[in-house]
Formats: structure tokens, sequence, C-alpha cells
């Protein structure tokens, strides 16, 4: 069936037309209009997520506002889908659940190594036309006895999520590098507290002695008022990384997948409002490229 032909689905009629696949796809249905011949998707609904790197209201509010002003510049509904984990993310990209999403740098590179089910097209900054980088840091509060990191050994320590860059891959590498020894033989105590918000509340409220969190996050809480800004003493700062990809599922039909990429680098004034709440100040074009190099700081090779 033809669906620029097709009446009885007038609102997909006009999504098609809209996205100029009438032309792409040459008389044949937009699902078969790859750019390589192979199958691509065009679903009736975009499907939206993030890694939950702060469970709050703040964040989870800025995304929703987020889909809304993407539904209103693409003309077709966006449904914000919050993950579970940083692996629930990419498991749903894999398997066609989720169509845009916020990674993290690491589990954007780890994902490409099984399999590129997405590709990045921009990421949200704190400084209008620049990709921005952020840090991992290992935090203590600032009344501990703890003046180094090598003073923790023994201590209890809170990582983010598995695959979180900032927030236990990097702490892992850099921990075996620097005192050759896992996480789990240097601290008496170590657990996911599942995002960097979590982690950082748990560090200012004395339940553990020290976690790994990612600058960015550290420095919202404090913007936010949740962390005073002289509570915590930071023991150790990773090199400077690139703040996370949003990507697009490859698997889109191509056109859609090129309005999405305009719809977050040409529209910015609509998104504004919702990239304030989420602490940023813009997006910026990005590709493999920008990346590249986490894959060597993470000690892992190349694709």
């Amino acid at each position: 069936m033809n669906p620029c032909a097709d009446t009885r689905h007038p609102r997909r009629r006009a999504l098609t037309q809209l996205l100029g696949l009438c032309g792409v796809a040459a008389g044949m249905h937009p699902s078969r209009a790859a750019e390589a011949g192979e199958p691509c998707e065009l679903p009736h609904r975009l499907r939206l997520a993030f890694i939950p790197k702060n469970r709050d209201e703040a964040q989870v509010g800025g995304y929703r506002q987020l889909a809304q002003a993407l539904a209103q510049v693409l003309g077709m509904p966006v449904d914000v889908v919050p993950g579970a984990s940083y692996s629930a993310v990419v498991q749903g990209l894999q398997a066609g659940r989720i169509d845009v999403a916020e990674l993290g740098p690491a589990t954007y590179v780890q994902m490409q190594r099984s399999g590129a089910a997405a590709r990045p097209v921009a990421a949200m900054v704190k400084q209008p036309g620049v990709l921005t980088r952020y840090h991992a840091l290992l935090i203590v509060r600032s009344t501990s006895r703890f003046r180094r990191w090598q003073d923790l050994r023994g201590a209890t320590l809170n990582l983010v999520d598995p695959a979180s860059t900032s927030g236990a891959l990097l702490p892992r590498q850099a921990m075996q590098t620097q005192a050759g020894m896992q996480l789990e033989d240097y601290f008496s105590r170590v657990a996911y507290a599942g995002s960097h918000s979590r982690a950082i509340a748990a560090v200012h409220d004395g339940l553990v002695d020290a976690a790994f969190v990612s600058s960015d996050s550290l420095a919202l809480a404090q913007q936010r008022r949740a962390v005073a800004a002289g509570a915590l003493r930071t023991l150790w700062k990773s090199p400077p990384l690139p703040t996370d990809p949003l990507v697009v599922r490859r698997k889109l039909c191509p056109a859609l997948q090129e309005r999405l990429r305009l719809a977050f680098l040409g529209q910015q004034p609509l998104l504004m409002p919702a990239l304030q709440l989420l602490g940023k100040q813009g997006l910026v074009a990005v590709d493999e490229s920008d990346y590249a190099q986490v894959a060597g700081m993470l000690g892992l090779s190349a694709p």
C-alpha cells in the first residue's frame, strides 16, 4: 500500500508527507525506504528515554517538557520513557522500544561495541555552541577525616550505576591503575546508589564515606541548594570527558532521523525552557568522533 495515497489514515499520511518520505520511497512503503535498501521504521509515536543521572522531579519534568517541544516541532506525539538503569536504555534502543535517548559517553561507546543501534546527533551543553566537558569526582564530606583518596582504604563507597562513565567505569579503571586493586578490595563496602543525586545525598547525609559522581551533577545539586557549596570535598578528579550524547535509533527512516537532528539543532528557542530545567544552555552537533577518546580512557579496545 502506498502511504502517500492512503486516505484511511490521514494523520499518518500527513506525517509521511511532512517528512518527505513520499519522494524518498518512490512508491514504496516507508518501512522499505532505508538508505542502504534495508527496512526502516516510521513509528506513529516517538519514545524518548534518559539515563537515570539525577532521579528528581526537575529531571523528569525537564524531559517531559523536552518531549512536548519535540512533539510540537515534529508534528507527532513524543512519549517519555524513564530508564530504570543505564543498561535498560541501551537494551530499549537495541530492541526498538526506544527511538531517541540521552546516553553517557561510556554507555554510548559500549553500545557501539555490541552493535551500533543508534548514532549521536547532538549534546546538551552548559555553554552555548561548545561541546562542554565534565569530570568524574571522588567526594567526601568536608568535615570528614579524609584528605586524600589513599585515606579511604576500608571506607564505604557509593557508585552510581554499573554503566555510568563517571560514577563507575572510569573510577574502576582509575583505581586499578593507581592502587593496583579492585574497588571491592580497597573499600569495605561498595554499593550502587542508582543515580548521581542519590550518591551525592548519601555522602552528604553520612550514609557512606565517599562516592564517585559527575562534576555536572554535583554542580546541579549545589545550584538547586540540595547541597551547600562547601559541604563536600573532592579528593580526586578525572581527565575531562565529553558531555552526554543524544542518540537516535538507526532503524528509524532516514528522513525522520534528519528531522530529529534538525529539531535539536535548529529549534533551540523552543527547547530552551526544557534545557534550562535540566541545567543546560543549548545543544551542539556531535558525531562518533567526539567520543573516540572515551574508549582509550576506559582501557577499551576500539569497536
